[in-house]
């Protein structure tokens, strides 16, 4: 979109970060992977403040329009999947080690 010219709904810009925005009525610009997500979902996201739409690993910001490329997450739980396969991996090396263990034991 050319500086100076209004937008018209459906517009849509890429930003000097690589993201794609479209324009909609009564939004304003909007993230096109969101309208992404939203369309694969069937409606608008129900609450922006705690969802969070990310793209699927092996896929990036140029799969905007791709519905399997994003997800939609609910905020602050990325991490708490962070700590459960921290957590599990620890958990397997435990068993494994306890496995170890028990073979140097005397029958």
């Amino acid at each position: 979109m050319p500086r100076g010219q209004v937008a018209v709904s459906g517009a849509t810009h890429t930003s000097q970060n690589g993201y794609h925005y479209t324009k909609v009525d009564g939004r304003g610009w909007v993230l096109t992977h969101w309208l992404t997500a939203e369309k694969a979902r069937g409606g608008e996201l129900v609450d922006s403040e705690h969802e969070l739409v990310q793209f699927v690993a092996g896929f990036t910001k140029k799969d905007y329009d791709n519905p399997d490329a994003v997800r939609i997450i609910k905020k602050n739980t990325s991490s708490i999947r962070k700590r459960i396969a921290v957590v599990e991996s620890r958990i397997e090396e435990y068993q494994a080690e306890l496995r170890r263990l028990k073979a140097q034991l005397p029958s």
